[in-house]
């Protein structure tokens, strides 16, 4: 792994992790200093993580960390619903006795888990596990900047944390799960938009403060 790789990471899950929070500025002198590099490979970071949309270049000033908006979390959800239900529809006619014992282990992952990193990451594998078994390379990287928003978001609003350790989530997932093992597209499809449904509603109101 390359310098600006490593940078890169770093900085990124601290800011999905929230260690570095919406509308804060950093700079490249004390990222550089930080992580004990030179200024070089934290300015390709930034300009990664620019390209991406965690962090806005403020000219001659330094890099803010994107804030987040109500719409971006409306946004997030009507991308996934147009995308995700397709991908689950696909899945539950192709896939196979390893993808599917591979979904069983993140979703094994998933119930057994306790911290909320360990388990938004189990959550995380199974929606883009579905991406992966369509094929398709770009529509898999679409929804992984998609899904880290959402993880970003468990951090962002603590009320909501015990909602991805739930059995609501667990179930939900069992479900989309119980489908695809059955062979049931419509079924599949369904599960997964009724699921993206809940989730939303509750990421709405736990931004609002409600």
């Amino acid at each position: 792994m390359s310098l600006t790789d490593d940078v890169y990471d770093r900085l990124r899950d601290q800011i999905l992790r929230v260690e570095r929070r919406p509308g804060d500025v950093i700079y490249e002198a004390d990222l550089a200093e930080e992580f004990g590099v030179s200024k070089t490979p934290v300015r390709e970071a930034l300009r990664l993580l620019a390209h991406s949309g965690w962090v806005v270049v403020l000219p001659r000033k330094g890099y803010l960390i994107r804030p987040v908006e109500l719409r971006d979390v409306r946004d997030i959800f009507a991308i996934r619903r147009m995308i995700e239900p397709t991908l689950a529809e696909e899945a539950a006619r192709s896939a196979t006795g390893a993808q599917i014992a591979s979904l069983t282990r993140l979703l094994d992952d998933h119930s057994t888990a306790t911290a909320l990193d360990v388990a938004l990451l189990a959550a995380r594998e199974f929606h883009l596990a579905l991406a992966e078994i369509s094929g398709s390379r770009r529509v898999h990287a679409m929804l992984e900047g998609l899904v880290d928003e959402v993880r970003r978001l468990h951090h962002l609003l603590p009320h909501i944390e015990t909602r991805i350790t739930s059995q609501q989530e667990i179930d939900a997932h069992r479900a989309i799960l119980g489908a695809l093992t059955e062979h049931d597209p419509e079924r599949a499809r369904a599960l997964t938009l009724e699921h993206l449904n809940d989730v939303a509603h509750m990421l709405v109101r736990g931004f609002a403060g409600l």
